[in-house]
């Protein structure tokens, strides 16, 4: 099961981060990280991952792998990262197409320039090495952000505002 909880309130990321595993029940918050960065919790069985945009920050909670990220729709698509995508990805929502690029790569704990070139979104599926990804997307729209999370799991994630 995966619970997302966020909060268009300013805070501090690691004091929300350590809120929510605390209400998950989480005792021991000691952190570990990953070659490319991944955190994990050093002895729990709970996964989480944290993404922050545009005033929402938000923690997705899960008893397995988990990726998340939010970005706030601005409407500044960013030439740089247009110029990387493809014609069938020019014809996506953008922030639909990033957030699950960004969601896959933290799933899978990897280095966003090492995965770029192996990614296409095309008719809202995500594809790795031209094969659909090994993993779930789940998008939800909130406080003027796309959020996009990735599981093993099938079963849409709980939202939960704090």
């Amino acid at each position: 099961m995966t619970e997302i909880f966020y909060t268009t309130r300013p805070v501090q990321s690691r004091a929300f981060l350590l809120r929510v595993l605390g209400m998950c029940g989480v005792r021991d918050t000691a952190i570990v990280y990953g070659a490319h960065g991944k955190p994990a919790l050093q002895s729990s069985a709970c996964h989480f991952n944290l993404s922050h945009s545009g005033g929402v920050t938000a923690v997705a909670v899960s008893d397995g792998d988990v990726g998340l990220d939010l970005q706030l729709r601005d409407k500044k698509l960013r030439p740089a990262l247009l110029s990387r995508c493809t014609p069938a990805e020019r014809e996506e929502d953008f922030f639909r197409m990033w957030t699950a690029k960004e969601a896959y790569v933290k799933f899978c704990g990897g280095a966003i320039a090492a995965y770029l070139p192996r990614l296409e979104f095309a008719g809202g599926v995500l594809y790795e090495d031209k094969k659909p990804i090994p993993a779930h997307l789940s998008w939800t729209e909130l406080a003027g952000c796309v959020l996009c999370v990735c599981t093993r799991q099938t079963q849409e994630p709980h939202v939960t505002e704090l």
